[in-house]
């Protein structure tokens, strides 16, 4: 209330990292007392990759610290549990991605976060991640999109988001994310994440589609994981993926213009 009289409020619900959700019965202007249903999203993993020690290929600069930065604050400020790789071979992750598959369960979520070198098979048009023992012109050590693809539908996590920062990116998408549309009231917008977050889904955001991308550029970090901590870091409410493309998206072709560097982001389920 100001010192004229006039008065402004602003409700919120801060959903806790308990397992148990709770329900909540808010003052929303115009509508009264409104029960806002308990969204349960279950626990929440996260497998993070970064290589940039290669034995037979360019060395990168940011990917380690990348990373790191992601693990960082997935685990402090989301409460993630994570299991971080780093410098890892193609049985090294394969083995993480084997130990996750084992561990979690229909009420878990897993987010992947790959950061490192990726290349192109241009007549199957299937793209790779190179891991740290990848060789030129063998893709005896790679990881194809299509293995991990396989991987993420037999793990029995509810919902997965893959976070590929890396040359040709785009080869893992099929398809557009269906994005919330706007408009909602908070009741309406909290009902659609208490459905949400029920659904099985696998989600890919990309750092490019089918082109180089940008190593450095982001102080220390690759242009797609600067903008992408960017987001997290200053992000207070739920994220949906819709938001998070929109915003990284925003950020990445900002900077990449300023660069003068064509860097395309591309998003798909």
């Amino acid at each position: 209330i100001d010192q004229q009289g006039k008065r402004a409020s602003t409700e919120f619900v801060l959903q806790s990292l308990s397992e148990t959700p709770v329900q909540k019965t808010v003052e929303i202007a115009g509508e009264g007392a409104v029960e806002i249903p308990a969204v349960n999203f279950g626990k929440y993993h996260a497998l993070v990759v970064g290589i940039d020690a290669y034995r037979s290929l360019p060395s990168l600069q940011t990917a380690v610290n990348d990373a790191n930065a992601v693990a960082d604050i997935l685990q402090k400020k989301y409460g993630f549990q994570v299991t971080k790789l780093l410098n890892a071979s193609r049985y090294d992750i394969l083995s993480a991605l084997n130990t996750l598959r084992e561990k979690l369960t229909s009420d878990d979520n897993l987010l992947i976060y790959y950061a490192g070198h990726g290349e192109l098979e241009r007549v199957n048009m299937r793209g790779h991640w190179l891991p740290a023992d990848a060789e030129p012109d063998n893709t005896a050590n790679g990881l194809s999109n299509v293995a991990v693809t396989d991987m993420l539908n037999i793990i029995n996590a509810k919902q997965i988001l893959v976070v590929a920062d890396s040359c040709y990116s785009g080869a893992l998408t099929r398809s557009a994310l269906s994005q919330l549309k706007g408009g909602l009231t908070e009741k309406e917008r909290l009902n659609w994440l208490k459905v949400m977050a029920k659904k099985r889904s696998r989600t890919v955001l990309n750092s490019g589609g089918l082109e180089p991308n940008l190593d450095e550029g982001g102080g220390g970090h690759s242009v797609f994981a600067r903008a992408l901590l960017d987001v997290l870091e200053s992000n207070d409410g739920v994220l949906e993926g819709g938001q998070l493309y929109k915003e990284v998206s925003a950020q990445v072709a900002y900077a990449a213009a300023r660069l003068r560097f064509y860097q395309v982001k591309v998003e798909g389920a």
